[in-house]
C-alpha cells in the first residue's frame, strides 16, 4: 500500500518503471513527434493505457477521436478495439494528417483507423450521418470541448463513452478568476463540465487527476 505522503515525482517513476515496455509502442509516432518537436503535445504511454482500458471497457466497435496530432493516441484507441473495430480520428492541420496517416500506415492500422481531413465541426456532421458511435475520445482545441461535448451526447449509443484530455488548466480546474489569458478556455472548460455534469445526458461522470486531467462521462439511458 503506498503512503498518502509519497511525492509525486517518485510516484510518476515509479510507474513510468513499470509502463517503460510501453513506449516502444508505435514508436514510429513517438519519433515523429520527437522530431516534429510535438511530443509533449501528446498522451504519455501510462495515459495511452488509460485511454486503451476505457475503450476496451465500453466495449466499443465504432470510435470517434477529436484531434489526431501525429496519431498516437489513436494508435492506442485501436489497440482497445475489436479486428472489426473502425476508428475515425479528425485532424485539421494537414502536416498533422500527414503524419498520422504514415504512422498508421507503417503500423498497418489503416484497417482500423480513418484520418479525417478539416475543421472538426464539419467532420462531426458528416460522421453524424454514422452513428451511433461507442466511443468518443476528446484532445482538441478546448474552447470547442463544449460543442465536443453535445455532438458526443446525440451521437453515443446509450451507454457509450466519452473521455477528454486536457481538462485542467495549468493543472488545475477552470475557476472563475482565471488571467485573462486563460478566460477564453476557463469558460469554455466550465461550459464543457456543465454540459457532462448533466444526467439527462451522462452518468458515471468522473474526473482523474492525470497531468492534465481526464473526464469520463458514460451517456445516459434514452427515456
Amino acid at each position: 500500500m503506498f503512503s498518502r505522503s509519497w511525492p509525486a515525482a517518485e510516484t510518476a517513476a515509479y510507474f513510468a518503471a513499470l509502463t517503460a515496455a510501453d513506449e516502444g509502442f508505435a514508436a514510429e509516432v513517438v519519433t515523429a513527434m520527437e522530431r516534429g518537436g510535438v511530443r509533449a503535445s501528446s498522451v504519455t504511454a501510462m495515459e495511452g493505457r488509460l485511454i486503451e482500458a476505457f475503450a476496451r471497457l465500453s466495449g466499443a466497435k465504432k470510435a470517434v477521436e477529436i484531434g489526431t496530432l501525429y496519431g498516437y493516441s489513436a494508435h492506442w484507441i485501436a489497440r482497445g478495439l475489436p479486428e472489426a473495430g473502425r476508428l475515425y480520428s479528425l485532424e485539421q492541420d494537414p502536416a498533422c494528417v500527414n503524419a498520422a496517416k504514415d504512422a498508421i500506415e507503417a503500423s498497418s492500422l489503416s484497417r482500423k483507423v480513418t484520418v479525417m481531413q478539416g475543421p472538426a465541426a464539419e467532420s462531426l456532421k458528416t460522421l453524424s450521418k454514422l452513428a451511433p458511435f461507442d466511443f468518443c475520445f476528446l484532445d482538441a482545441d478546448a474552447a470547442q470541448y463544449p460543442s465536443f461535448l453535445r455532438w458526443a451526447a446525440a451521437n453515443l449509443r446509450p451507454g457509450g463513452l466519452v473521455l477528454a484530455n486536457n481538462v485542467f488548466i495549468e493543472g488545475k480546474i477552470p475557476a472563475g478568476d482565471a488571467t485573462a489569458a486563460d478566460n477564453t478556455r476557463s469558460r469554455a472548460m466550465r461550459g464543457f463540465f456543465h454540459v457532462l455534469f448533466d444526467s439527462d445526458r451522462f452518468v458515471s461522470v468522473s474526473v482523474l487527476p492525470t497531468g492534465g486531467g481526464m473526464a469520463l462521462g458514460i451517456k445516459a439511458q434514452a427515456a
